[in-house]
């Protein structure tokens, strides 16, 4: 096994070098995937499912023909969507040639570029961004919205629709009143959990995402998203629909920079933003790097499938939880319930196709449960590699 990896802590990935394998002991969980066989390594002892229906060739990768000069270069930026979220950029090349050092410096000003629109237009908590205007509108209201807020919005009702409504930015208040999302506090005992009641209106209003309307004003170049007129009233407070569009922001994110990385001529390295949502180019010794996905209970990682030129997103329950009596309670709702996701997967992680969509699938395959997460994999995710792990328990 090359000592080149990249590393899937289920919600949170990096790029290490490791020294070798260490597979985890306590191994209570299932694996589902539709990667064949010849196209991973699995440590022993875990139960793995082979699913059918893929239609995805052999990882194409490239190394460098003359590396002896190549040196990494890494860039962050900090506190874009969220405050906590950290995008990172890595390259390796000759940075001593003159022409790729000015290639770079013009790369990470696009990037730059990039994020501060990003921020502008999908942020829920940066005053004036689209999203925000947007969510403290009152009902009906019609908002304008930037280009970009309204293409992710676009590409979201998009894939509400092909989900089946498994993926849903509308959540904002389940999200909120189970103590994540950025809320000041969360549960601590049973009885400070949200009331049914009042998830039942929550989900009201989440299921009235379906209804946004999106406008396009071509003469004067401006985009607009109007409100659905649906209101509910929790503890004296009349409450619209917000939303959340941070997750997908993300991996919109990350697919406009993967283009940039591939306009400047940059091969060899990857973008990662917030750990969930990656885009792998080359390694320039190794080809391709060997993405080592993670056990969602432990420190060590169950499988490692190669990845070179293909974006990965990833969702898992071990990110963000706390534990009230024994039951576990994550960041990540099930639209149906407005609940946070107790179906029995635990982490989701998509391989290819856009980083976008894939980091709506990884959430809506969590949310689906085995069974429906199995269909959805077989008939509509055929061009990507997907693996989820399901407690036995």
């Amino acid at each position: 096994m090359k000592k080149i990896l990249a590393v899937v802590l289920s919600a949170v990935t990096c790029a290490v070098v490791l020294s070798g394998c260490a597979g985890n002991q306590n191994k209570q969980y299932q694996l589902y995937t539709n990667i064949p066989q010849n196209g991973f390594t699995a440590e022993s002892g875990y139960g793995v499912n082979l699913l059918t229906g893929g239609a995805f060739g052999e990882v194409k990768a490239e190394k460098a023909e003359n590396a002896k000069d190549f040196e990494a270069r890494r860039k962050e930026w900090f506190g874009i969507i969220n405050t906590d979220l950290t995008a990172t950029l890595v390259l390796s090349d000759n940075f001593k040639d003159e022409e790729v050092e000015n290639r770079y410096n013009s790369l990470c000003g696009d990037i730059g570029a990039v994020l501060e629109d990003i921020n502008y237009s999908l942020s829920a908590t940066v005053e004036g961004s689209s999203v925000y205007n947007f969510n403290n509108a009152q009902a009906g209201a019609r908002v304008e919205i930037t280009q970009t807020a309204y293409n992710v919005l676009q590409l979201t009702k998009q894939i509400y629709e092909f989900t089946g409504g498994y993926y849903n930015p509308a959540v904002y208040y389940s999200v909120q009143a189970y103590g994540f999302g950025g809320a000041e506090s969360f549960p601590q005992k049973a009885e400070e959990l949200p009331k049914d009641e009042d998830i039942a209106k929550y989900n009201i209003l989440a299921q009235s995402f379906e209804d946004i309307a999106l406008e396009k004003d071509e003469e004067n170049g401006k985009f607009y998203a109007v409100k659905p007129e649906i209101t509910v009233e929790v503890n004296g407070e009349t409450l619209s629909v917000k939303l959340d569009l941070g997750g997908i922001g993300k991996g919109y994110a990350v697919d406009l920079v993967s283009a940039l990385m591939d306009k400047y001529g940059f091969k060899f390295g990857y973008f990662n933003f917030g750990g969930s949502s990656i885009v792998y180019k080359n390694h320039f010794k190794a080809g391709n790097y060997d993405l080592a996905i993670t056990d969602p209970r432990g420190i060590s990682y169950y499988m490692v499938a190669p990845i070179a030129n293909q974006s990965v997103s990833t969702s898992g329950d071990n990110a963000q939880y706390y534990e009230i009596d024994g039951v576990r309670y994550c960041h990540v709702i099930n639209p149906k319930t407005g609940k946070p996701v107790q179906t029995g997967i635990m982490s989701s992680t998509i391989l290819g196709g856009s980083a976008a969509g894939d980091d709506a699938y990884t959430t809506a395959i969590m949310a689906m449960g085995r069974e429906k997460a199995i269909e959805f994999i077989q008939t509509k995710l055929t061009d990507r590699r997907v693996v989820f792990t399901l407690d036995k328990i």
